[in-house]
């Protein structure tokens, strides 16, 4: 009966799982909504797919049956839902205001009652306890529920995970209490979102100038998809055909002055990108024209 009781709560739950509205993001990474199942050891798609929330564009959802490493939980279901929000600050906000909202009793009393109305059971025996903040993310807090049903109980928890754009809720539903076992979960997700959010080239870099000795060359770093990542140069010699091209010693300005011994070769720039989650991988610039 137990499990019977447990597999209803989680459909039911689903529904809970409303994104708080934000501005548009022109910009967006997809990468960075799309939770794997290798986030967690034995977790099991059962759900995924795009899905829309008012103001973020781009959005995903997976459900995962899951069993904590731990054994202290038997996570029948844990549901995730991210979108990618227009900036970190947007994020920060929005996290904020959810926070604020369950700390007011008018929320965590309507709250109550549509799980009460989920579940078919009397508001009594839906036991609301206080948010605590896990130690995940830029920002989190959790909502435990301790819900009487019939066979038992089910313990619920509503985390909310602000990281950099991605605003996530996750939803575990367990048979007994949940207690680290969400936070370890919304930890791994916040490794894959944070590896996701690290630099990726949209436009490769460039270089303007003439390649004759003496000429200054100066390299664009290319557009990516964070705008603040801090761009990194290392100027490169190769062969006249643009091949075989080597680090040029000290040469890492974004300006180069092309010197008498690069005559016959083709010249290039590596850039990188850094952020606070990572530094993408080196990134080539067309070569120059064959020095002159």
């Amino acid at each position: 009966m137990r499990r019977k009781a447990l597999t209803g709560s989680t459909a039911a739950l689903g529904a809970a799982l409303v994104l708080i509205p934000g501005a548009a993001a022109a910009d967006l990474d997809a990468r960075a909504v799309t939770l794997q199942a290798s986030d967690m050891p034995g977790a099991k798609i059962t759900s995924q797919g795009a899905v829309k929330e008012a103001g973020y564009p781009s959005a995903y959802q997976r459900s995962f049956s899951y069993k904590a490493p731990n054994g202290r939980a038997g996570v029948v279901v844990v549901q995730t839902e991210s979108a990618v929000a227009a900036s970190a600050a947007q994020a920060a906000a929005d996290e904020a205001k959810a926070k604020k909202g369950f700390g007011t009793k008018s929320v965590r009393t309507a709250f109550v009652k549509y799980i009460a109305a989920s579940l078919r059971v009397k508001q009594s025996a839906v036991k609301i306890g206080a948010i605590r903040t896990p130690r995940v993310g830029d920002h989190a807090f959790e909502l435990p529920l301790n819900i009487t049903v019939k066979g038992g109980r089910v313990y619920v928890s509503l985390l909310y995970m602000q990281l950099d754009r991605v605003f996530s809720q996750f939803l575990t539903v367990a048979i007994k209490p949940i207690a680290s076992s969400d936070t370890a979960y919304a930890t791994a997700v916040a490794a894959h979102v944070g590896t996701a959010l690290t630099p990726a080239v949209s436009s490769a870099p460039s270089i303007s100038g003439t390649a004759q000795q003496g000429q200054t060359l100066t390299a664009a770093p290319g557009t990516w998809n964070d705008a603040a990542a801090t761009p990194a140069y290392q100027w490169q010699k190769c062969d006249a055909a643009g091949a075989n091209c080597a680090d040029i010693a000290g040469q890492t300005g974004q300006t180069y002055v092309v010197q008498p011994t690069d005559g016959g070769a083709t010249l290039r720039v590596n850039v990188t990108a850094t952020n606070r989650f990572g530094t993408s991988t080196p990134v080539p610039s067309a070569v120059t024209a064959v020095v002159t």
